[in-house]
């Protein structure tokens, strides 16, 4: 293993599979037909006493903002300091930095964005790159660009793959596939240069790197890729990575406890396979998308407008 996959590694947070607990595969790593895209599903679990685990899933993803959302330069600080002294105070103070990053707007996605950052670390095994909501500068904003930027670099073809996040919850699927797509495309797709969509978050990686990886010949060697004048510029791929969410009525009524893990699972399979369609349909409507790496992360929901309630009344 070479010097940069080595670094870029070191940005990995590793989990021992608590998310499992939580939710269930449908299905993994499976081909959109006619396009160069992956589709996962996973759908809420359901315990032996017939309760789903939404509530218990936002608990988890409110454990989480910590790594999400703080520069890894002082999450790094705030394990030395617990080190050195054998006090938390830094690790809580950072906890409170973080829930002031998080909006409390009714429409908020941001319950979606920690999704898709916690999916893509624990399936996919792709590190976050810099941490955008740390750049915000009021909780009552959502950032501008991408949702979410990550990084691995490729061995084979010898180039760097960064990875742009868009996660997308609405009531209706296609109303969250349409969306998805028309903000990701700009990021897989444009030329390099001053107007192309990337340009905003390649300049914020490179002036926020420092926070973010905490190695300073690694910081040396990225910023290079990012740089128009270096010849590793052209050596830098862009990949896409999404979460869906969406309102699915194969879930039990909420007074409902009868149904099973399996009944959930049955229902959910006899349906998933048109939601891939209906994704490889979207992405060939965009002119060249099809020829693009895109990982997709479906969720069907109770209700999305919940999940949200939900969120809110735990992130706050």
């Amino acid at each position: 293993m070479g010097r940069i996959e080595e670094a870029l590694d070191m940005l990995f947070v590793q989990s021992q599979g608590e998310v499992k607990t939580r939710i269930e595969q449908i299905s993994f790593c499976v081909d959109i037909s006619e396009t160069q895209a992956k589709g996962y599903c996973y759908c809420l679990k359901v315990d032996a006493n017939g309760n789903l685990r939404l509530k218990d899933l936002i608990d988890f993803i409110d454990t989480k903002i910590i790594e999400y959302a703080i520069p890894k330069k002082e999450i790094d600080q705030a394990k030395q300091y617990l080190i050195e002294t054998n006090s938390p105070s830094k690790i809580e103070a950072l906890k409170r930095k973080a829930k002031g990053l998080f909006t409390d707007l009714e429409k908020t996605g941001e319950g979606g964005e920690i999704l898709l950052y916690i999916l893509t670390q624990e399936f996919l095994k792709i590190p976050q790159l810099i941490s955008k909501m740390s750049l915000k500068t009021s909780g009552q904003l959502h950032y501008q660009g991408a949702d979410g930027i990550h990084v691995k670099y490729d061995t084979t073809s010898d180039c760097l793959n960064l990875y742009w996040a868009e996660a997308k919850m609405y009531q209706k699927l296609s109303d969250a596939i349409t969306q998805c797509f028309d903000s990701l495309k700009g990021f897989l797709l444009d030329a390099q240069g001053y107007g192309s969509t990337q340009e905003r978050d390649l300049q914020l990686i490179t002036s926020n790197i420092q926070d973010n990886i905490n190695d300073t010949e690694l910081e040396n060697l990225l910023v290079r890729y990012f740089d128009k004048d270096d010849e590793l510029s052209n050596k830098i791929v862009y990949k896409g990575i999404c979460f869906i969410g969406f309102d699915c009525n194969k879930y039990p009524k909420e007074d409902d406890l009868s149904k099973t893990m399996e009944d959930i699972k049955n229902a959910i399979n006899a349906e998933h396979n048109k939601w891939y369609s209906s994704l490889g349909n979207k992405i060939k409507s965009h002119v060249n998308l099809d020829t693009k790496e895109i990982h997709i992360f479906l969720m069907p929901f109770p209700s999305v407008a919940k999940f949200r309630e939900y969120y809110l009344n735990t992130i706050q």
